[in-house]
C-alpha cells in the first residue's frame, strides 16, 4: 500500500465544545450505485434462540456483514455457510474475509473488524462445491461466542454460479452441515436490519471543486434518510427490505480542493458514537485512517469534529462504511485549515 505524503495528511483532531459551523454550504454530489450484491444480517441483532439469522440464493460478487450477539446463557456458535443446490459445480473464491474479535465492547468490536477490512493485506482463498456440499466461510468451524458477546464481519466473495448464504446461531457442538438443512429461520426483531440489496458501492462525487480561501465552508451529509437508503428484499420472506443506516455500504466520496491555501478536512458523527476505519486516496496513494485514533469512538457530543487530514489541492477520494454498533448520519466538512 503506497502512503500519502506527510504533508498532505495531519494526525486526527478532535475538536468539541465549539459548536459546529453555523454558516456554511451543502455541496452538489452526483451518486451512481455499482459493485456487489450485498448480503446484510442483524436482525435479530440480539439472537434468544437458535437457527437461521439471514439466508438468500446469490451469485457474482456478493459482500456479506453480519452483526449479532448472543443473548443466550450458555457459548454459541455463529456461523456463514455457503452451500450448493444446483447439479453443477460452484466455484467460489473470497477476496476479503474481515471478521473481528468476539467481545462485549461493541464499538470497538465494530471498529477493529473495519481495520481489517481497510488495511488491505488479506489471504484469498478459493474452492468449488459440489452438489449438495457446503463451506463454512469464517473459521471451516463457526465461530464461539460467549453469552452477550458480539461478532461482526464483513466478507467479499465471487460466485460463478448461483450459491445459498445462510448465517446461523447454533450450540457450539453442533454438526454444522446436518443443521444448516433443518434449522429454522429466526423472524427479525424489532429493528428491521436485514435483506439482500444491489449495488453495494456508493459513489458520490462532488460536483465543484472546494476552494475554502475565502474561509467558506463546505458539507456533504452522509448515510442519512434524506440522502436515502439501500432498499431490496429479504431472502427469507419475500418483502421489502431497507437498509436503515446502509451498513455494510461502502462509501467513495470523490472531491477536488482548488485554491492556493491548504484545507482541512473534518467529519462529524452528527447521530452519535462512532467507531470505525476509513481510506484517503490521493493520485493512486492511499492512507488508511483509525476513526479516531487516540481513542476508541467519538460522538460523545454532538459537535464532535474530527479532523481527517490537511489537504493541499488536488482531487481525493475518501473511502468509508458505516461501522456496526455505530450511530448515523455522518457529516464530511472542509474548510480553511486554521480556521476553527
Amino acid at each position: 500500500m503506497a502512503f500519502l505524503p506527510l504533508n498532505a495528511f495531519a494526525s486526527d483532531e478532535l475538536i468539541t465544545g465549539r459548536g459546529l459551523p453555523e454558516t456554511y454550504t451543502e455541496v452538489t454530489a452526483q451518486k451512481t450505485t455499482s459493485g456487489s450484491t450485498l448480503i446484510f444480517s442483524d436482525s435479530p441483532e440480539m439472537v434468544y434462540r437458535n437457527g437461521v439469522l439471514y439466508r438468500d440464493t446469490v451469485s457474482g460478487d456478493v459482500r456479506i456483514f453480519f452483526h449479532h450477539v448472543n443473548a443466550m446463557e450458555t457459548n454459541k456458535k455463529l456461523a456463514v455457510i455457503l452451500s450448493n443446490e444446483q447439479m453443477r459445480p460452484v466455484k467460489y473464491s473470497v477476496a476479503n474475509n474481515s471478521i473481528g474479535n468476539a467481545g462485549w465492547h461493541y464499538l470497538k468490536v465494530g471498529k477493529e473488524t473495519q481495520q481489517k477490512y481497510f488495511s488491505g493485506v488479506h489471504n484469498k482463498t478459493e474452492g468449488n462445491l459440489g452438489f449438495g456440499n457446503n463451506t463454512e466461510l469464517l473459521t471451516g468451524r463457526g465461530y464461539v461466542l460467549e453469552p452477550a458477546q458480539l461478532l461482526v464481519g464483513t466478507i467479499d466473495l465471487h460466485t460463478d454460479r448461483p450459491v445459498q448464504v445462510s448465517v446461523i446461531m447454533c450450540d457450539e457442538k453442533t454438526d454444522l452441515d446436518l443443521y444448516n438443512e433443518y434449522a429454522p429461520v429466526q423472524p427479525m426483531d424489532e429493528h428491521p436490519l436485514r435483506g439482500t440489496f444491489d449495488d453495494a458501492d456508493w459513489n458520490y462525487t462532488v460536483s465543484a471543486p472546494l476552494n475554502t480561501d475565502n474561509n467558506k465552508v463546505y458539507m456533504l451529509e452522509l448515510a442519512s434518510e434524506e440522502q436515502g437508503f439501500a432498499r431490496g428484499k429479504d431472502g427469507t420472506t419475500g418483502k421489502d427490505a431497507v437498509n436503515y443506516g446502509n451498513y455494510g455500504i461502502v462509501y467513495s466520496v470523490n472531491f477536488t480542493i482548488s485554491g492556493n491555501k491548504p484545507a482541512a478536512m473534518y467529519l462529524n458523527p452528527l447521530g452519535g458514537l462512532f467507531a470505525g476505519y476509513g481510506v484517503l486516496k490521493k493520485a493512486g496513494e492511499e492512507k488508511i485512517l483509525p476513526l479516531p485514533q487516540d481513542k476508541v469512538a467519538i460522538g460523545d457530543s454532538y459537535d464532535d469534529l474530527l479532523k481527517l487530514g490537511v489537504l493541499e489541492p488536488g482531487t481525493y477520494s475518501f473511502i468509508w462504511s458505516p461501522p456496526g454498533a455505530s450511530n448515523l448520519p455522518v457529516r464530511l466538512y472542509w474548510m480553511q485549515d486554521g480556521s476553527l
